[in-house]
């Protein structure tokens, strides 16, 4: 019963009566402000065997992250296929349940188009309003696999604590706000969260990066076109992502220049070198705003091909970011409001956005 449920998968594979088993083990995750517990849960791998979500409380930590795990009493069992879970919001003073069967056949072609190493755990998350979500995940990469939906459940509290020293549901959520204030806070101040946030999160589009080089005019407000005398001596190194659908990539190896499925970008990281300089640029969106441009540039269609580009004039500070399909004369550029930057020269700091306001380390990720 938790707004996040994980399961790890190591390297290790066996065959075992003509079905593929893998080594793997169970844990938990909720967002950090919208904490969990959980009452029931079972993985189901056989029609009648399953692994239970470990004892963690409450579930709290960044959406998608890997929480508590669990030593199995056997080392290799069959893709989950099946998820019965039930668990309580803590700030909406709600249960949830949800039984539903799992893509299995999914889950291992997405493993099996991997290298060995890239995926460690399968993640059940579960966000508030009952929104379910099932990622593979490993320390470098995740992908979201399916997203789903639970429905609340009339239950009693009695069944769900028994023997507790609280009566009342109210009196036992307040209770653990009051050890949370992080939480508490947020929603006093904000209450609870739209029904359709994390549907906005969770929802996939298709775009590639595009890490361009270019020279700023700033009399002019626009960006110059290089001839081969003074075309740059610059190249893009790599790309890292983490997303608001709680995926991240940190692999380095190109995938995210290429079209491909993803949600809407919460952090990037680009490094490039310039002659004998490196540098990197971190860009954190602010979610309601770019959650707005993807939604207005895609429309009803997320599945069209689209160019996110990183322009980047690093002489002038000069860093814009824009979309663009195929069909429209020109990019839309993303509005500066809808993100801050901290740009890196040789690992000394040498641009920040003016509206930056990053805690101290935020780029270690």
């Amino acid at each position: 019963m938790a707004t996040g449920m994980t399961v790890a998968f190591t390297t290790c594979k066996t065959m075992t009566n003509n079905r593929m088993e893998y080594r793997y083990y169970i844990s938990g995750n909720a967002p950090v402000l919208y904490p969990t517990e959980a009452w029931y849960s079972a993985l189901f791998y056989e029609q009648d065997e399953a692994l239970p979500l470990p004892k963690c409380y409450p579930y709290r930590g960044e959406w998608g992250e890997i929480l508590s795990t669990e030593i199995l009493s056997r080392e290799n069992y069959p893709m989950p296929m099946k998820l019965d879970i039930a668990w309580l919001s803590i700030v909406e003073q709600q249960f949830y349940q949800l039984e539903t069967d799992l893509p299995a056949e999914q889950l291992q072609s997405v493993w099996s188009q991997a290298s060995p190493e890239t995926f460690s755990h399968i993640v059940v998350g579960m966000a508030p309003h009952g929104g379910v979500a099932l990622w593979c995940v490993g320390d470098d990469k995740s992908v979201l696999v399916k997203w789903m939906h639970a429905k609340t459940y009339e239950a009693s509290f009695k069944d769900f604590k028994s023997g507790s020293q609280y009566t009342t549901l109210k009196d036992y959520c307040a209770r653990y706000l009051e050890k949370n204030p992080l939480a508490k806070e947020h929603l006093e101040n904000e209450g609870l969260p739209p029904h359709d946030l994390f549907d906005n999160y969770m929802k996939q589009f298709t775009y590639r990066y595009q890490i361009e080089f270019g020279q700023w005019d700033e009399d002019k407000k626009e960006w110059l076109p290089y001839d081969d005398d003074n075309r740059p001596d610059a190249e893009c190194e790599f790309i890292e992502e983490c997303l608001f659908d709680g995926t991240h990539d940190k692999l380095h190896d190109g995938s995210l220049m290429n079209y491909h499925q993803a949600g809407k970008p919460m952090k990037l990281a680009v490094n490039w070198q310039s002659g004998k300089s490196e540098y990197t640029a971190y860009l954190w969106f602010e979610d309601k705003e770019i959650c707005s441009i993807f939604n207005r540039f895609y429309g009803a269609h997320p599945e069209t091909k689209t160019d996110l580009t990183v322009r980047i004039d690093a002489d002038k500070n000069k860093y814009e970011l824009s979309l663009f399909r195929y069909g429209l004369k020109d990019a839309q550029v993303i509005s500066e409001s809808a993100y801050q930057i901290l740009v890196f020269k040789n690992k000394f700091e040498c641009y920040r956005s003016d509206n930056y306001n990053q805690e101290r380390g935020a780029w270690v990720w």
